[in-house]
């Protein structure tokens, strides 16, 4: 059984405008809040149409929802004086209400607070992009150079096996020498398939940092 201080509250919204959309916005995910009802006279208003998508009970009646839901909380977001003044009328005693003033501040300050997180975030995953653009043009140049050697490696082993069956039995540990080198060369390219697999998989991260970079600016 939950104590009072992992309670999860319950919460009503009056008013389906922009106002009470984005205070639903705010708590449709969180587990602490849960949102009962909005109340709007008009059904098709914003705010009751999200409410109707989430699964919260929509309500016409102002005085009738206040006087039937028993909640922790009232937000009322219509920023009317008459409709706070029958809120709090009517409300249970032990309901808070929060007005349109008090619920725009939140608001505002959450905001702002969301900016200042995305704009760290962005400055933070900014820099591990470039870091990585470096590394990933760094690994390119380094791959171009080893792809180089690999080959000249592979060249040397085809001259040297050939140069092994001119000499006859005579070139017989020059062969040997020939298919070391032919198997290095192997080797070299294998770990290129490699290198190149990490440095693809960079280039994708990268890629992908950039879209995350897009939706917080």
């Amino acid at each position: 059984m939950a104590n009072e201080a992992t309670k999860q509250l319950t919460l009503g919204i009056i008013g389906g405008g922009h106002g009470g959309l984005e205070m639903l916005k705010i708590f449709a995910d969180s587990d602490l809040v849960k949102v009962i009802y909005m109340v709007d006279r008009e059904i098709k208003a914003p705010g009751m149409v999200q409410a109707k998508a989430l699964g919260v009970k929509q309500e016409t009646d102002l005085l009738a929802a206040v006087k039937s839901h028993r909640t922790d909380f009232i937000i009322e977001a219509t920023g009317s004086p008459k409709v706070q003044e029958l809120i709090e009328e009517n409300r249970n005693p032990a309901t808070e209400l929060i007005s349109a003033k008090g619920s725009l501040m939140f608001y505002n300050v959450l905001t702002e607070s969301r900016k200042k997180t995305n704009k760290h975030v962005f400055d933070q995953i900014s820099t591990i992009g470039e870091e990585i653009s470096v590394s990933t043009k760094t690994v390119k140049t380094a791959l171009g150079g080893i792809t180089q050697v690999a080959l000249n490696l592979e060249m040397l082993a085809i001259n040297a096996a050939i140069e092994a069956a001119r000499a006859g039995e005579k070139g017989r540990s020059f062969s040997v020498v020939a298919e070391a080198v032919k198997g290095t060369a192997e080797e070299a390219k294998t770990l290129l398939e490699g290198i190149e697999s990490v440095n693809n998989n960079n280039i994708h991260m990268s890629d992908q940092l950039e879209e995350l970079l897009e939706e917080l600016h």
